[in-house]
């Protein structure tokens, strides 16, 4: 009796230690009775799901472990908790949310103040490995690096946070794939002279370029580097998509973000998409070269070209035919070319294996761009299969 009363006095004197328990309970008890859900549209992402109970897994910790992170993913109203930190963020005035800046004009920008080891890494490699695909195919090989929207629009960064030195790199890069003789286009003099005048060229919440800034400019430019008229689609084809909002606010959450709209054209041109089975076999569907069904989602972008597939043939109304080894870039950048070759290739490292020379040869190409964004191509092992046709990454 002795000790039920001081234990009932102790809980008198902290009464915020048995609620804090009760809480807990209530709340597991919530996640593990409710349905879990297999993705979060928000995020981009698939969840955890909850893990097979086995005493071999409890008694390892396998499990507790396993258990927590399914928790974390499907906790109780997870993405209005994570808007409501959000929001008290904001309201301390914060000027980054999971690794993005809160930038002007409703900006959510990818921080890049790191230069990690990987990518110390990896950017020689990779840049050594476009240089040799140009100098085994001289006079073919043409390469576009998008510059990061922290690079072009750091005039909109709060309290000018420390970056890394962008142009630097890039000026390196560009110059030794010049040297070995690769055709290389600069997008940067034109993208500082657009973005002063107040022209919007990447999304408000996402890592890429608009269809009808970014995207447009950069075709412009790879038409005059090769000698091409730029050809606009038809106006009456474009498409507005409204309430897009991106990669960067899936990070951030932040409460009243002002969505976007996603441009498209919607052109008749067929593509043939193949995927390599698991069976070694490959598989062929013709199709649109956006997937409709996709701009309902969370994740609308991934509607051009139905994603990063790892090889595609577009159906063109010009004369000749291009390869383009792109990261998801490309995807939006691909359509302007319709216009100007009778055979589009397009190719995604990150899903393709075949040697990159037996698709050149094979399909017989007359051009090839290689176009990344410049995080993607300093931090994306992959480009490393253009060094040699039998290298794996």
């Amino acid at each position: 009796m002795q000790k039920l009363k001081k234990g009932l006095k102790l809980l008198g004197k902290y009464p915020l230690v048995p609620a804090f328990f009760v809480f807990l309970f209530l709340f597991s008890f919530v996640d593990t009775v409710k349905t879990a859900q297999a993705r979060s549209e928000l995020e981009n992402r698939n969840l955890t799901q909850a893990p097979a109970f086995t005493a071999t897994a409890f008694f390892s910790n396998e499990w507790t472990k396993a258990y927590g992170e399914f928790v974390r993913d499907q906790f109780w109203f997870r993405d209005d908790w994570v808007s409501l930190q959000s929001a008290l963020e904001g309201a301390q005035g914060k000027l980054e949310s999971s690794g993005v800046w809160l930038a002007e004009d409703g900006y959510q920008i990818a921080k890049n103040d790191v230069w990690s080891g990987a990518q110390e890494r990896i950017m020689p490699l990779n840049t050594q490995s476009v240089a040799e695909l140009a100098a085994r195919h001289p006079g073919k090989v043409r390469v576009m690096i998008v510059p990061s929207p922290a690079n072009i629009m750091a005039d909109k960064l709060k309290a000018d946070p420390p970056q890394i030195d962008e142009n630097a790199l890039t000026d390196a890069l560009l110059a030794e794939l010049e040297a070995a003789g690769a055709g290389v286009i600069d997008l940067r003099p034109i993208y500082t002279e657009y973005e002063a005048a107040g022209k919007q060229l990447y999304y408000r919440t996402d890592h890429h370029w608009t269809t009808t800034g970014g995207a447009r400019l950069a075709y412009e430019a790879f038409c005059a580097a090769a000698g091409r008229q730029a050809v606009l689609p038809d106006e009456a084809l474009r498409v507005e998509v409204p309430d897009f909002l991106g990669t960067n606010f899936a990070k951030t959450k932040r409460p009243f973000t002002q969505p976007d709209t996603l441009d498209y054209y919607d052109l008749p041109n067929p593509m043939t998409i193949y995927r390599l089975q698991n069976n070694g076999t490959l598989a062929k569907e013709t199709t649109n070269i956006m997937a409709y069904d996709q701009l309902d989602t969370f994740d609308k972008y991934g509607a051009f070209l139905h994603g990063n597939n790892g090889y595609s043939v577009i159906e063109g109304n010009g004369a000749g035919s291009i390869l383009v080894v792109k990261d998801s870039y490309g995807n939006s950048f691909v359509p302007y070319l319709v216009e100007n070759y009778a055979k589009i290739g397009v190719i995604d490292l990150r899903a393709w294996v075949d040697p990159i020379d037996d698709t050149i040869a094979g399909d017989g190409y007359d051009e090839i761009l290689v176009l990344y964004s410049f995080d993607s191509f300093s931090q994306d092992a992959y480009v490393s299969r253009l060094a040699d046709s039998k290298q794996e990454p």
